[in-house]
């Protein structure tokens, strides 16, 4: 049977480089997450990856308390709220949370499912290295149609 991974967890992969995601892990500062600075790109990985997202934190035991808490201070913080202006403002907030969790989360998983959480960040580049060395090897070898 093949394992079935959400296309809001391939985005990711797809995205963080191993160096990236050893960086994430040590430090969950919004600086780390990389690719999704700006709102826009919050949004629209959100737009586009929100049921997947959702049912990925639902289902992880570990991300679901960061997540219902998320969600809590949420619904408290727009009973709050004055205007639609604010209401809006904290929706963004709440997304921006929402998809960091997820990539957060995914990203310790990447982790953990590559031997990276005990690898110093030397070993780590020293992975990232040796894997965009054998990506390009295998480019070159398909360009130069597959001679030795």
């Amino acid at each position: 049977m093949e394992d079935y991974t959400n296309d809001a967890v391939k985005a990711v992969m797809a995205a963080y480089t191993p160096i990236e995601v050893k960086r994430l892990l040590h430090s969950h500062d919004e600086a780390m997450f990389v690719h999704h600075q700006d709102p826009k790109d919050i949004v629209e990985f959100y737009g586009t990856h929100n049921e997947d997202i959702h049912h990925w934190l639902l289902d992880d035991s570990h991300a679901f308390e960061f997540y219902a808490n998320a969600m809590a201070a949420y619904n408290y913080a727009q009973a709050k709220c004055k205007c639609q202006h604010e209401r809006d403002a904290l929706q963004q907030e709440y997304l921006k949370d929402v998809v960091y969790i997820f990539i957060a989360t995914v990203c310790y998983d990447l982790a953990a499912s590559h031997d990276m959480i005990d690898m110093s960040m030397e070993e780590v580049e020293n992975y990232q290295l040796a894997k965009e060395l054998q990506h390009a090897k295998t480019k070159l070898t398909v360009i130069d149609g597959g001679k030795k």
